[in-house]
C-alpha cells in the first residue's frame, strides 16, 4: 500500500510540475517595415525580425493618444524565450478604445500583433480596427498570463498614416497591446 501511494505522488508531482508545451506560431514571412516594443525597449529580435523602442518610433512618426504605459514582471503561460517574454513585458492600454496610428507611405502590408493577458480573472476581447475595417473580433480572450501572436491582417494603405484602433467588448475594461510588427508581404527589403 506504501509503495503504491508513493508511486500516486510521483506521479501527481511529475504531472503538476511539468512544462507547458510552447506555443506554435506559424513563420512571419516579409521585409521588416517596424516591430514596436509598446513602452520597452529596442534592439533585440524575434523571428529573426528587430525590434525598435516606443520612444524610436513615436520618433519616426507614431503617434499614441493619452495611453497608460505599464509593466508586468509575469511569466507568460505557455513559457517562451527571452527576447518573447521581454517584449510581453511592456504594454500600451487605454480603457475602451485604444488608437495607435503611424505615419507610412501607401504600399501593402501585413500587421501581427503580441497580448498577454495580465489581469488576473479577467478574460478580455478586443476588436481590432485596421483603416475603418474590423479585421479581429476577438483579440485577446486569453485565460490569465496566457499569451498569443495575432495576424496577419492585410492592409493596403493609400492614404499615407495607418490607423489602428483596439476596442474591448466590455467598455470599462482597458484595450491592451504589447507589440506590433509590420511587415511587406513582397520581400521588397526593409524600409
Amino acid at each position: 500500500m506504501r509503495s503504491m501511494c508513493w508511486l500516486v505522488a510521483v506521479v501527481l508531482l511529475t504531472a503538476c510540475s511539468s512544462t507547458p508545451e510552447p506555443l506554435e506560431l506559424s513563420p512571419i514571412e516579409g521585409a521588416l517595415v517596424r516591430g514596436v516594443n509598446f513602452n520597452g525597449k529596442g534592439g533585440f529580435e524575434i523571428d529573426d525580425y528587430r525590434w525598435t523602442s516606443q520612444a524610436d518610433s513615436k520618433a519616426n512618426g507614431m503617434m499614441l493618444r493619452d495611453v497608460e504605459e505599464l509593466t508586468t514582471d509575469l511569466v507568460p503561460q505557455p513559457a517562451t524565450d527571452e527576447n518573447t517574454q521581454l517584449l510581453l513585458s511592456s504594454s500600451i492600454a487605454k480603457t475602451g478604445q485604444l488608437n495607435v496610428d503611424q505615419v507610412i507611405y501607401g504600399a501593402e502590408y501585413e500587421i501581427y500583433f503580441w497580448f498577454m493577458e495580465n489581469q488576473k480573472g479577467t478574460r478580455r476581447s478586443m476588436s481590432v480596427e485596421i483603416e475603418g475595417e474590423i479585421v479581429e473580433t476577438e483579440m485577446g480572450n486569453l485565460p490569465y498570463k496566457g499569451w498569443s501572436r495575432f495576424g496577419p491582417y492585410s492592409v493596403d494603405l493609400s492614404d499615407g498614416e495607418l490607423n489602428v484602433v483596439f476596442t474591448t467588448a466590455d467598455p470599462s475594461r482597458k484595450a491592451e497591446v504589447m507589440g506590433m510588427l509590420l511587415v511587406k508581404p513582397d520581400n521588397s527589403g526593409s524600409l
